[in-house]
């Protein structure tokens, strides 16, 4: 008789069938590596509705462009245009900027965004024939008094920048917003702080039309006696995924006694 014999092994399966061995994977709701600053609960008055919200120290990156216009002052005023060569045009002074842009959180709405980033100025100038040339001892604007049809005179530097910007920003948002990240910001921010560069390029671009009709342009490349560095401070006040922002030179455009006192200042959207 085999079913004796085989009752004891089916006594054991039976036991183990009724206590299973089980297993289970836990996964994080958030990365190892970040670290929470403060948990905050928010309830509703009757006390059943409880929702709470992380908040995580941390660094994150973002990629941010400044479109906008740039001019500049003499000891606070616009150039005459009457009698500065050097006036600008505010329509065709456009300013560029990209920039890599790190923000770090302080507190729950409070963080420093910095980083590095490439922009360039273009002045163009008020009269289409203006030329720009310089010597040993400074830089000269004049007239060129060729018969052609001129169309576009300009001044340009290019420079590599670095800035340091404190942030308060209301929506609490961990990436700087820009606008094709693919996340929304709703929130309120401003923020104030210094900027420094360095210029890497300085040019001067005519365009003009020869005798025969035929389109042309002149690029001439050189110091212009324009400072190697540049430095001031920056505005942006921000909503949603746009910011508008102010930059303003605190040191002049040209080498002292080698150029007119000019303090440079930009103005645009950044995005």
């Amino acid at each position: 008789d085999t079913t004796s014999a085989m009752k004891p092994s089916v006594d054991y399966l039976n036991s183990n069938t009724e206590n299973p061995v089980t297993s289970s994977t836990t996964e994080s709701k958030e990365e190892d590596w970040k670290t929470p600053e403060k948990t905050e609960t928010y309830s509703s008055g009757n006390d059943v509705d409880v929702k709470e919200r992380t908040y995580y120290r941390g660094t994150r990156q973002s990629v941010s462009f400044d479109l906008g216009t740039n001019n500049y002052l003499s000891d606070g005023k616009f150039p005459n245009d009457g009698t500065d060569l050097y006036t600008v045009r505010p329509w065709g002074s456009w300013y560029a900027a990209i920039n890599s842009v790190y923000r770090t959180r302080v507190s729950r709405v409070f963080f420093l965004e910095w980083g590095f980033g490439a922009s360039l100025y273009n002045f163009k100038f008020q009269n289409d024939n203006v030329n720009v040339s310089y010597n040993a001892d400074n830089v000269i604007f004049g007239l060129d008094s060729r018969d052609v049809d001129f169309r576009k005179s300009k001044l340009s530097a290019a420079y590599l920048n670095g800035s340091f910007v404190p942030v308060f920003d209301f929506g609490g948002n961990r990436r700087k917003p820009v606008l094709f990240d693919g996340r929304r910001s709703d929130s309120f921010r401003f923020g104030f702080g210094p900027y420094a560069g360095y210029r890497v390029d300085s040019f001067t671009r005519k365009v003009f039309k020869d005798e025969d009709g035929d389109k042309k342009k002149e690029k001439d490349h050189g110091t212009f006696h324009m400072n190697n560095f540049r430095y001031g401070v920056r505005l942006q006040l921000g909503f949603k995924d746009t910011d508008l922002f102010f930059n303003y030179d605190l040191n002049e455009l040209f080498v002292s006694g080698k150029g007119p006192k000019l303090n440079a200042f930009s103005f645009g959207v950044s995005f």
